[in-house]
Formats: C-alpha cells, structure tokens, sequence
C-alpha cells in the first residue's frame, strides 16, 4: 500500500516595507555621499540602491526629471563606472528630501549599482 508523504510545513518569509524603491539601499554616512547635478544644481546624494536615490530639496517638485551622470567609486571593482539614465521625483518627504527613481536605466547599469550597494556595504562592515 503507498502512503502520500506529508508536504513540509514551510514559513512564508514576508519583508514588509513602505519603501516605494523595492531595493536595498546603501546610506551614506553624515557628509560622505556624493555630488549629483539635478537640473542644473548640484545636490548630496543621502541614499542610493539600484532603483534610485535620495537628496535633500532645493526647490525642486515631484515629478521633475532630468538625465544624471556621475562616477561610482566602486570597491574591487575595475571595470567601467560611469552610470547615466533618467532621475525622476517621485515624492518629497516631510523633511523636505527628494525620493527619486531611475528611468531608461540599462540593465548593466542596474547591475553596477547593485555591486556598489552591496560591496559599500561590505566595506562598512569591514571598517
């Protein structure tokens, strides 16, 4: 006679976020992000992951979007880091910071903002 094997009981693992990027993210430490020019002025990146980052409001609205490009200072990584794509508001908090998405953004441009977030990471712990 053939017995039907019980399935395992399994955990759902759930991560719950009010995070409108859906990744994870690197934050800088006081005064250690990077300059990014943003519709002509220049802002202090806060945080950044690889759908989008976040700088403090200079009079900008949501919705405004302009083309960004900077060089990523990636740990042991030697191949290209210039990233460049499109930088949309989405919204702008209560403390009056700019929470932006990265539009028309290549998927090896995807991929090299992932490496930063995770080998920043790395070094921080490291450190």
């Amino acid at each position: 006679m053939f017995w039907k094997k019980k399935k395992p009981e399994t955990d759902l693992i759930r991560y719950d976020s009010d995070d409108l990027r859906h990744a994870f993210r690197y934050h800088f430490k006081e005064g250690r992000g990077f300059p990014v020019t943003f519709k002509g002025k220049e802002v202090m990146v806060l945080n950044i992951s690889a759908r989008g980052l976040a700088f403090e409001n200079q009079g900008f609205q949501p919705d405004d979007a302009d083309t960004i490009r900077f060089s990523l200072e990636v740990p042991n990584y030697r191949g290209n880091t210039l990233f460049s794509a499109g930088l949309r508001i989405l919204t702008i908090d209560e403390g009056s910071v700019c929470h932006c998405v990265f539009e028309d953004c290549p998927p090896e441009q995807n991929e090299l903002l992932h490496k930063y977030v995770l080998e920043m990471q790395k070094y921080d712990l490291a450190h």
